[in-house]
């Protein structure tokens, strides 16, 4: 019966898997981005501390990682960072030796390899590749694996591999962008100059909509993060009054400290259909240093461009009078709504 079940999530998350893009990692503060070929990812985080910034991304049996920051000991070339990441995938002892293949490309190191794990009792293997990089005294780590991957998803690997490359941020001017969200529909809406749009995420879950998530980073602080969710809802929001009473009985942001103050719900003025949003302030940061990566204020909004579509927004920013934060918010009400088959 085991045996069944992981076969059928094999199947159904298989399409996952190959379906590829461009994605990006943005190095916030730092001016740059790592860049490659890979599934559409379902979920993606992205945090920060003071040794560097942790990326983590999944789509079904992909799973991604990638690790930017403080060389490890003193330091060294690309080469060295690969030993010791390398160094350390060695030492769960689930290597399969004869599996190992190591090269390198114009921008890192690369190992691929196949692990063997048998601690439930029931073998199962997991295809990887490593790819290691040193840029301006930061070392860099990008992991990548597939769970019982086929030879096209293993080859799927060694492509990405082959794909990675970092560079720094295009010029942006700011400006009209259009987004295709599956079968739902085309958003447009104007990104303002200091934002970057990021990887576009699709979570297909078994029994439930299908949810595409948009983020936007900023190129400087790590503090200010965007990202809007749309799905098909079964409840029609065709009134500003609809809205409201979602946004009103929705839970408060969790940021991990108390809410000092939460300013009025405001309507979000949308070219069409309805939306709001609330800012809230956070009272442990209060005249405190910001920590990287940590926020002073929060905003949570919906938006129905058309009844049967919902989006939720959440931004967060230092300061409520940011503006960068305010430019987002402002940017919300260019938001436009294109059913696919209108072309």
């Amino acid at each position: 019966m085991r045996f069944v079940v992981t076969a059928l999530l094999v199947i159904l998350l298989g399409s996952a898997v190959l379906r590829a893009e461009t994605l990006i990692i943005p190095v916030v503060g730092e001016g740059w981005q790592i860049k490659f070929k890979g599934p559409v990812l379902a979920v993606e985080s992205q945090q920060y501390n003071a040794d560097g910034q942790v990326f983590q991304g999944n789509a079904g049996r992909f799973n991604v990682s990638a690790f930017v920051g403080k060389p490890a000991g003193s330091g060294g070339d690309s080469k060295a960072c690969r030993d010791h990441f390398w160094k350390l995938a060695g030492e769960g002892g689930m290597i399969q030796k004869d599996s190992v293949k190591q090269w390198s490309t114009p921008y890192c190191e690369c190992v691929a390899y196949v692990t063997k794990d048998e601690s439930q009792g029931e073998a199962s293997t997991r295809a990887n590749i490593s790819c290691c990089f040193e840029i301006l005294g930061k070392w860099a780590h990008l992991h990548a694996s597939v769970i019982s991957a086929t030879d096209e998803e293993t080859q799927m690997l060694k492509e990405l591999a082959e794909s990675l490359m970092y560079c720094t941020f295009a010029r942006y001017k700011g400006g009209s962008q259009e987004f295709l969200l599956g079968g739902m529909g085309r958003l447009r809406m104007n990104v303002p100059v200091s934002w970057r749009a990021g990887n576009h995420c699709v979570n297909m879950g078994i029994g439930t909509a299908e949810q595409h998530e948009l983020s936007f980073f900023s190129t400087t602080d790590p503090g200010k993060t965007w990202k809007m969710t749309f799905f098909n809802c079964a409840m029609r929001y065709k009134t500003q009054a609809d809205i409201e009473l979602t946004a009103r009985t929705a839970p408060r942001p969790a940021k991990g400290e108390p809410v000092e103050q939460a300013v009025a719900l405001q309507e979000i003025k949308l070219k069409q259909g309805v939306g709001c949003l609330t800012v809230y302030t956070h009272a442990e940061q209060g005249d405190k240093p910001v920590a990287t990566g940590a926020a002073r204020v929060s905003a949570s909004g919906f938006v129905a461009p058309v009844p049967d579509v919902l989006g939720t927004i959440t931004l967060s920013a230092d300061d409520a009078k940011d503006a960068d934060f305010m430019a987002a918010i402002q940017a919300l009400g260019t938001i436009e709504w294109e059913p696919v088959e209108a072309r």
